[in-house]
């Protein structure tokens, strides 16, 4: 699984939606280059600090992001 970065627009409304995140958001991408979605068909967002992405990347969680 690795993360793209959302664009400044949808970043926008995310935050808006959860005002009390801070941090980058990114969209989680199957490795075959699909969205992944949950078990509902929902969008999977994740909104990392830069910390907490270098942690995941070196941990593996996420194999790489796209800008």
């Amino acid at each position: 699984m690795y993360l793209k970065k959302v664009d400044s627009q949808k970043a926008k409304n995310l935050s808006d939606r959860m005002p009390f995140t801070t941090g980058t958001w990114y969209l989680k991408m199957i490795d075959n280059g699909t969205v992944a979605k949950n078990c509902k068909g929902q969008t999977l967002y994740i909104c990392m600090a830069s910390l907490d992405l270098q942690i995941a990347l070196e941990s593996k969680e996420f194999t790489h992001v796209e800008y």
